[in-house]
């Protein structure tokens, strides 16, 4: 340390004859000058300093670095230098030495300093003091070394990114309009290797015509500092290539203006954004209702026919609603929540059946497909595809109709053809059977007996043609109304004088109002409905009842009743005796055909036809008909 001093004493001697404007204190001293400050500038401000001989031996030595090889805690004094450092350290610092030595010349290098730690760097000036010493001055550049090479990296990453990307920077002169570009070239299609300088008026004539004064409004618009401009370049025998250029500065050098930009080759981008589009547009306008949202029930996405089918604007902004606010399908929270449960345990894919009406667009169902898909953030989205199956489920509507009805039919037929096994073959019979015998049958009273059996089969065979021609023509929609102004009253005391009382059967009793009713009606279905009805009653009440045959008005109908106190009829048939060929006893007479002409009659009538029984308690068959009153 002394020896150092001692220098320092030389150096400043040296510099006593500095003039009087060297730098001076507030006190007007030359405090560096001063000998009693020296050792306090030299720890400030001095780099370590070692002192060697010629025999690298360490004389002096002043410690202001801080690693594992020189540091405060080791004492170099009397130690060869060199066998301090590591090889191959220690080498190239021997050669210097001896260069110094013989030249009298100053090396200043950058060396390696190799721990178990890490790396260090070092720059290491050496100085030839006098013919015995070396003074050598240690700096710790470890810091600006790493510095440095991280960003060499980053610059040679940059550099590769850029090729890979295409993407170049360039410079516009804007006095000159020029171009100088580095990096990749879109012109070129390679990266270039050296800086290459062209004209904006060249560069325009390789822009797509509709870019050009585009371009250069991008270049010469100064009010916008930062911009971007995408751009079309067009070569012969090349497709095109699209452009993105960015100006990000612009500075002033040597009294002129200059932009800083760079440009990157977007056409992958560009195809994949059109590709993109296209598929946004095949959706958006996809005849199918398409739907996406959060797990959570929030909308991401909703295209024309969602949209139509909820009363969804094309304008209004969705990204705030939730699935269960705007879509018909789900009610409430908790049925989306049931529902993403089910696409969950479907293994993100659920397909469903939705019955949401929408009466204003005439769907009736949909066929829906959910399923989970994550998107760019790794967030799980719910996208849902529903197919009007409206068409599809009339038309399964009609096979099942169509089907019940030729069941029907089947059944119809099957009832007929046993009916009429029996109901035609039984008056056949005794019409054949007394038609032989009543030739040879002299007795009178006999022949009269016969012949009226023969009369009473003959009708009720009749009756079973007259009832299957009708029901027949009914079926073909061939039976007509002869609609006119008739007298309700009329018709109960024509009815009353076809049937005449008969100690045999129950008493008909016709409840006649006093009053007078005129109505449009078709008389004789009328008529021939209450026969029926009437005849019916005959055949379910006892010689000792009584069967009430009337009208009343009601809510501008006029209600015909048909009402007996015979055996009744249970709650269960009172629906199925208007069927065709249906009867409560398989045993009674007659085809089971009465009731459901009744009930075609009147429905044709605008009617209706209804019983209310009890059994064992009677039964009262009504039919109501619209009412319009002739005065």
């Amino acid at each position: 340390m002394e020896f150092i001093i001692c220098l320092a004493e030389a150096l400043l001697a040296d510099g006593r004859n500095l003039k009087e404007n060297n730098l001076m204190n507030v006190m007007g001293e030359k405090i560096l000058h001063d000998l009693k400050f020296l050792e306090k500038v030299l720890n400030m401000t001095c780099d370590t300093l070692l002192l060697v001989n010629k025999d690298n031996i360490c004389v002096d030595a002043i410690m202001k670095t801080n690693n594992p090889v020189l540091n405060s805690d080791i004492d170099p004094i009397g130690k060869n230098l060199l066998s301090i450092l590591p090889q191959p350290t220690s080498a190239l610092i021997e050669q210097e030495f001896n260069f110094c030595r013989q030249t009298g010349e100053t090396s200043n290098l950058n060396y390696d300093l190799p721990t178990e730690e890490q790396m260090y760097y070092f720059k290491f000036v050496i100085h030839k003091f006098d013919e015995e010493h070396l003074i050598c001055q240690y700096r710790d550049i470890t810091q600006r070394s790493n510095m440095k090479y991280r960003l060499k990296s980053a610059l040679t990453a940059q550099l590769e990114v850029g090729k890979v990307a295409m993407i170049g920077h360039w410079t516009y002169d804007l006095q000159q309009q020029e171009f100088t570009h580095n990096g990749y070239s879109n012109l070129r299609k390679k990266n270039l290797e050296e800086p290459e300088k062209i004209a904006l008026q060249d560069l325009l004539t390789h822009v797509h015509p509709d870019d050009r004064k585009k371009m250069e409004a991008f270049l010469h618009n100064n009010a916008i500092e930062y911009s971007t401009f995408e751009y079309r370049i067009k070569q012969p025998n090349t497709p095109i290539t699209y452009v993105r250029a960015t100006k990000y500065a612009k500075r002033f050098e040597n009294n002129i203006h200059i932009i800083d930009g760079f440009s990157q080759n977007v056409s992958d981008f560009i195809k994949n954004r059109n590709e993109l589009e296209m598929v946004l547009a095949v959706v958006d306008n996809a005849p199918y209702s398409i739907f996406a949202c959060h797990k959570n029930g929030k909308m991401a996405f909703a295209n024309k026919a969602c949209r139509q089918q909820n009363g969804l604007k094309e304008e209004e902004v969705i990204a705030d609603l939730k699935v269960f606010e705007c879509l018909r399908e789900f009610t409430t929270e908790e049925a989306w929540d049931l529902s993403v449960q089910k696409i969950i345990s479907a293994s993100g894919y659920y397909q469903y059946r939705c019955d949401t009406v929408y009466p204003e667009l005439d769907i009736i169902g949909s066929e829906c497909s959910s399923l989970m898909i994550k998107n760019g953030n790794g967030e799980d989205i719910i996208w849902t595809i529903k197919r009007d199956i409206s068409d599809q489920l009339r038309y399964e509507e009609q096979l099942l109709r169509s089907k019940e009805a030729a069941e029907e039919s089947e059944r119809l037929k099957s009832a007929f053809i046993s009916n009429m096994n029996h109901e035609i073959r039984t008056p056949l019979s005794a019409i054949m059977g007394f038609g032989s015998i009543i030739a040879d049958t002299p007795d009178p009273e006999l022949r009269k007996e016969y012949g009226e059996l023969l009369n009473a089969n003959s009708s009720q065979l009749l009756r079973l043609i007259t009832d299957v021609l009708e029901m027949s023509q009914m079926d073909a929609g061939k039976v007509r109304l002869k609609n006119s102004d008739v007298s309700l009253k009329g018709i109960l005391n024509e009815l009353s004088m076809s049937f005449l009382s008969n100690e045999e059967q129950p008493a008909i009793i016709f409840d006649i109002p006093e009053k007078e009713l005129m109505a449009r009606l078709d008389r004789g279905r009328v008529i021939q409905v209450l026969v029926n009805l009437i005849n019916n009653s005959l055949k379910f009440t006892p010689p000792e009842g009584a069967i009430h045959v009337g009208y009343r008005l009601s809510n501008n109908q006029v209600e015909f009743y048909v009402k007996d106190n015979g055996i009744g009829i249970a709650k269960e048939n009172q629906e199925m005796i208007f069927n065709r060929f249906y009867k409560i006893n398989s045993m009674d007479k007659g085809t089971g055909l009465g009731l459901a002409i009744c009930k075609g009659i009147v429905e044709q009538m605008n009617g209706q036809l209804g019983v209310e029984s009890e059994l064992g308690q009677g039964a009262t068959f009504s039919i109501r008909l619209p009412l319009s009153e002739q005065n």
